[in-house]
């Protein structure tokens, strides 16, 4: 433990001389139909934020895959949406097994801005509050999550018949019947079923994440060029969760996962410290 805190000592200073985020305040509304090349992006000004690969919790990736990303941030006095935008060489979506999804989320401390909480997960009775992007989730909200079908056309089962056009003689299967093999699903794990492109999750810690059901949150990512831009949006104010008040300052962090790269769970690259966030008044 003594040789994690003193790496952080010697990083943290390194890191640590990003300029301030602040979110102007326009007129668009940008709550749920997102854009990531709007003209109202040339409004907002654009901060370079350094990353690191993860260095605390094992599986550790290997390098830092991404270690620029470039931010900009608007509100409308209702939502306030971010715009990341990070270099990666492939587009990823999950689906078979073994690959990933690219990624990014952002974090907020619930208690206190001045005096915020680790920046990894939180702490007991200090919680966090995270809006977590998918482009595997994005798929899912824009066709449907994959099924079996979809991820190994060629598959031959003999299991769900009524996943395929020739289903011999099976009769009247339903849904319900074919959850209930899938544990997953049967055990209602949210992960299981199609996603929205932002998971909102609530952390006091490592291993306590929990995703909410009362999702305020839209997301919107195109890769192209090798680069990813992505789009989320939130609630200013949320219930039991992260506040964000007009003319006043809080604290916001970054990660980024590369799916291609093996990158998932601890694997990643983040912000190892709280940047400063100023939501503009009038």
């Amino acid at each position: 433990m003594k040789l994690k805190v003193l790496f952080l000592l010697l990083v943290l200073p390194a890191f640590s001389q990003a300029a301030d985020l602040v979110a102007k305040k326009v007129k668009e509304e940008f709550n749920k139909v997102l854009d990531p090349y709007a003209a109202y992006w040339l409004q907002a000004p654009e901060v370079e934020l350094s990353l690191m690969a993860q260095p605390m919790m094992k599986p550790k990736p290997e390098k830092t895959e991404t270690s620029l990303m470039k931010v900009q941030v608007l509100h409308n006095g209702n939502y306030i949406a971010f715009r990341l935008r990070w270099k990666d060489t492939e587009k990823s979506e999950a689906g078979k097994l073994g690959e990933f999804s690219d990624a990014v989320a952002l974090e907020f401390p619930v208690k206190s801005n001045e005096n915020p909480p680790s920046v990894i997960m939180g702490g007991k009775g200090d919680p966090v509050h995270m809006f977590h992007w998918r482009a595997q989730y994005q798929y899912d909200e824009e066709h449907g999550k994959k099924d079996i079908k979809d991820i190994y056309p060629n598959l031959a089962v003999d299991t769900y018949h009524m996943d395929y056009p020739d289903n011999g003689n099976w009769q009247g299967a339903t849904q319900d019947q074919k959850e209930a093999y899938m544990h997953g699903m049967a055990a209602g794990n949210p992960q299981s079923f199609a996603k929205r492109a932002v998971d909102e999750i609530m952390a006091e810690g490592f291993g306590s994440s929990a995703v909410r059901k009362d999702q305020d949150s839209f997301g919107k990512g195109e890769w192209k060029n090798g680069e990813w831009t992505v789009v989320i949006s939130r609630a200013l104010k949320r219930d039991k969760g992260s506040v964000l008040e007009e003319g006043k300052g809080s604290s916001v962090a970054f990660a980024v996962w590369q799916g291609g790269k093996d990158e998932v769970g601890s694997r990643k690259a983040l912000t190892l410290y709280w940047t400063p966030l100023k939501v503009e008044g009038l």
